[in-house]
């Protein structure tokens, strides 16, 4: 009707008035309908390529597949599109979401004796020109002695195992097998490395960790520190 008003000589604030709408919603009435973007003419096309792969291929995402309609049909499609395809043909491949499977183990531990637990961390010193340098150190929770420590440039599981095993030369002379020593640490990656529980499992020591930083190392001492 506001159509053939305006069609008529009508002027906008006019119809709105007389039919008691609002004058925005008067304009949006004659505003002209844009047409509808037409599918574009390889659409279907490239559907049924997709569908096509993805049944051959049921893992592989949207873009591996786009890689493969390159490779065995010729097209280069972007890989929005690809994706944008998938998610409407309910074919994309869910993630897989793996958590880390590193036990820890919270709250304070009963400490008796000395050479019963130890507790290992590392901590950044800067060194001017040289950079950054790497200091592990191995403390015993009883007596807050640093029995062992390393510093290097690097930050690797042999520089750990230096300073774990310089403490146990240090505490054990005789061998630590059957002493009941357990060393904590946190979850870095030096401290979950394969070499590193392998060498604590062939020792005979317990291995334990925790998600928080709870060590006292006093790490904060200078490189020239000596036991």
């Amino acid at each position: 009707m506001a159509r053939t008003l305006v069609d008529e000589g009508y002027s906008v604030p006019q119809i709105t008035n007389a039919l008691q709408i609002n004058r925005t919603y008067g304009y949006a009435l004659l505003k002209k309908e844009k047409p509808k973007k037409r599918e574009k003419a390889d659409e279907a096309s490239l559907r049924q390529k997709i569908l096509e792969l993805c049944g051959e291929f049921p893992t592989n995402g949207y873009r591996r597949i786009r890689v493969w309609i390159k490779k065995r049909f010729q097209l280069q499609v972007n890989g929005k599109r690809v994706y944008r395809m998938m998610k409407e043909l309910n074919v994309l491949v869910k993630t897989k979401r793996f958590e880390a499977k590193r036990k820890k183990q919270p709250g304070k531990i009963p400490v008796t004796r000395s050479n019963e637990h130890f507790q290992v961390d590392m901590t950044k010193v800067w060194c001017g020109r040289d950079g950054w340098g790497y200091l592990f150190a191995v403390i015993d929770a009883f007596d807050r002695e640093i029995v062992g420590y390393s510093f290097s440039r690097f930050c690797r599981t042999e520089d750990l195992l230096m300073a774990v095993n310089q403490s146990l030369n240090y505490r054990f002379p005789e061998g630590v097998k059957g002493k009941g020593l357990s060393i904590r640490s946190d979850n870095g990656c030096q401290m979950t490395s394969r070499r590193y529980v392998k060498a604590l499992k062939d020792a005979g020591i317990k291995q334990e960790r925790t998600g928080y930083k709870i060590l006292t190392l006093m790490l904060t001492l200078s490189v020239g520190f000596v036991r």
